[in-house]
């Protein structure tokens, strides 16, 4: 079940494209995926428009990424979608979405299995972790705060470093 009670069409994503990107509205729109949270729609071959659709916290997570993904995408050794433009809820969408890079490759649930393939992708994922798995960039919310999103018990947080 949907919480934006909007059907999500091309039609739709062109019409907020023009409303409020109209450089990117001439563009080809075509389905890429849709998750959990959010739909994502291929715009031409470099972009892709992500729509929170599904779920209450889609929204709140979204911003998280149109501020966070790009600090975080340049210290990531592998390539992640980064937003180029954000739009803002209105009546014909009442939800933030973004425009994001598109990043082209086979999805990881449908690339055949081999030994060499499992091991070289149990490598790239553990580099990756670990490239992620670094202190927070100075001047991001305190764990447990409004703006973190994330409700804790505690609100100690590891000393942040600007480095």
């Amino acid at each position: 079940m949907t919480h934006t009670g909007v059907e999500v069409t091309a039609e739709l994503v062109r019409d907020l494209l023009r409303d409020q990107h109209p450089d990117l509205a001439d563009r080809p729109v075509r389905l890429g995926a849709r998750g959990w949270d959010n739909q994502l729609w291929r715009l031409g071959d470099d972009l892709a428009v992500r729509l929170p659709w599904a779920t209450q916290s889609a929204d709140e997570l979204l911003r998280k990424e149109h501020t966070w993904l790009p600090v975080l995408a340049p210290r990531l050794p592998l390539p992640v979608p980064v937003p180029q433009r954000f739009g803002e809820p209105s009546p014909r969408f009442p939800h933030p979405w973004l425009v994001t890079t598109w990043v082209p490759g086979t999805a990881a649930d449908r690339a055949p299995v081999t030994p060499t393939r499992a091991t070289d992708a149990a490598t790239t994922l553990a580099t990756f972790l670990t490239a992620l798995h670094q202190p927070a960039p100075y001047m991001r919310p305190l764990a447990g705060t409004a703006e973190d999103g994330c409700p804790t018990t505690s609100r100690d947080s590891p000393a942040i470093s600007p480095h």
